[in-house]
């Protein structure tokens, strides 16, 4: 898969991702999408997100596995969302690495376990 067609599908599932959580909390409507960006240097890490500037970045290896295109989509992709949703609705985690309680909430709202690490296969 090349970068443009897994950059052009990550920003459409993060609008309907953002969309369905603003469904959930609609004080969400008055911040934007974050901006999704590939990163070739991630390499264990699948994804992680910064806050502050309202970024999140993807390993762009583990799209290269087609074992992990539909955990990177449906897990992955919401989990590095709703640290942003975490943030915008209650300003900095209360926990380490912002997987507080808010964070957990968030994501067994929208109906994934709330875990730190993925299991994928590098």
């Amino acid at each position: 898969m090349d970068r443009i067609k897994i950059q052009y599908q990550l920003d459409a599932v993060a609008v309907g991702t953002w969309e369905s959580l603003i469904m959930m909390f609609p004080k969400l409507v008055r911040f934007d999408v974050p901006k999704i960006a590939l990163n070739n240097r991630l390499t264990k890490t699948a994804g992680r997100c910064f806050q502050d500037t309202r970024t999140i970045e993807m390993g762009t290896k583990f799209f290269l596995k087609s074992a992990n295109i539909r955990e990177l989509y449906a897990v992955t992709l919401p989990h590095e969302l709703i640290h942003q949703c975490d943030y915008d609705l209650f300003g900095e985690s209360e926990f380490v690495h912002a997987h507080g309680k808010n964070w957990c909430m968030i994501m067994a709202r929208y109906g994934l376990p709330a875990k730190r690490f993925h299991s994928m296969k590098v």
